[in-house]
């Protein structure tokens, strides 16, 4: 009777042991291990997302590997890190691309070898996806047109009472990648919110999400529009560009510069008056998430299609301390987190 008893009591605790689920490994398995692939590795936006991504690694007890191009223009050089990763035999992949489009050739082949992949930050295309077959297990990110009609609707509040009653004002807009899916959405946002304000949007160019390419471009457009009162920036290192544009013409504090990632340097900028708003998309918890995600996909999980990550619109008043002057809308986070600038 006692055996009997024994073995009523090892079945029961075998059948709570089958019916509890972890997204940790099992003890004693090969050691997980996941590819993260990013863009711009010099980039503090990146680096916080690659900090992001270890910690949540160490948490669950999986093994990372992270390699990122320098260039977030490079798209070649990202689908080499593809082929790369794959050789290593990583057993899900975690990515933010640099092409929506380019990179769904090469993620083809980790889909092919049963390697999941998580799509972060930068949405690949679904027209392109869908075209090869490509399903990625979830898209991690934020609403970047809605992140985007935030700060613009901000400087545009700005920008008409610096204009003054029935004064028309006009803006320019310096966009990321054409092409690329958050650049694309973060346009449609700016434009929305110009729009929506009855704000002339007199120039409108791409400096590719770079400091250097934004200042040159900035000038040029600064020379054929004077009267311009606003520059819209599609990401803070573009916002850094035509921040040195404006103050080289002695313009500095008359004319609204918003950006879009709450990377330091922009932070100091907003603090000094050089800058006026940008939006905060928390990149380490898109590495988190991308991680996290990885690992329960690999143990059979299904994922949502989208997985959303909140965005936060920052101005001078979150910075100093003072009761936020505009709503931060989709954001869960009471205080303005830190990030530190991408595409």
């Amino acid at each position: 009777m006692k055996r009997i008893l024994l073995v009523i009591a090892a079945a029961f605790a075998l059948a709570l042991v089958a019916g509890c689920k972890s997204d940790a490994p099992p003890a004693g398995a090969k050691k997980v291990r996941i590819g993260l692939i990013y863009k711009a590795t010099t980039n503090p936006f990146f680096q916080a997302m690659e900090q992001g991504a270890r910690d949540k690694a160490k948490e669950m007890g999986v093994a990372i590997e992270v390699n990122g191009i320098e260039s977030e223009s490079d798209a070649d050089k990202q689908a080499d890190l593809v082929r790369i990763m794959l050789n290593r035999g990583v057993d899900a992949i975690v990515i933010a691309p640099a092409s929506s489009v380019g990179i769904v050739t090469p993620l083809m082949r980790a889909q092919q070898a049963k390697i999941p992949v998580i799509n972060i930050d930068n949405r690949i295309s679904k027209e392109e996806a869908a075209k090869q077959g490509l399903k990625p297990a979830t898209f991690i990110g934020p609403d970047n047109a809605d992140g985007a009609k935030k700060v613009a609707a901000c400087a545009c509040k700005l920008i008409k009472k610096k204009a003054g009653e029935g004064k028309t004002a006009k803006v320019l807009i310096l966009r990321g990648i054409d092409g690329v899916e958050n650049a694309e959405a973060r346009r449609a946002g700016f434009e929305a919110a110009c729009k929506e304000a009855g704000v002339e949007i007199a120039a409108s160019q791409s400096a590719e999400w770079d400091t250097a390419k934004a200042q040159t471009a900035t000038a040029a457009m600064l020379s054929a529009n004077p009267d311009v009162l606003g520059i819209l920036c599609a990401n803070d290192k573009m916002a850094l560009g035509a921040i040195a544009a404006v103050k080289s013409r002695g313009k500095i504090g008359e004319i609204i510069i918003v950006g879009y990632d709450n990377i330091d340097l922009a932070r100091d900028a907003i603090k000094r008056g050089e800058m006026q708003a940008t939006v905060e998309q928390n990149p380490a918890m898109m590495g988190a998430l991308g991680v996290e995600s990885a690992v329960k996909a690999l143990n059979g999980a299904s994922l949502p299609e989208v997985t959303p990550v909140p965005t936060q619109l920052i101005t001078a008043d979150d910075l100093t301390g003072a009761k936020p002057a505009e709503t931060k809308a989709n954001s869960s986070d009471k205080s303005p987190p830190r990030s530190s600038g991408g595409g």
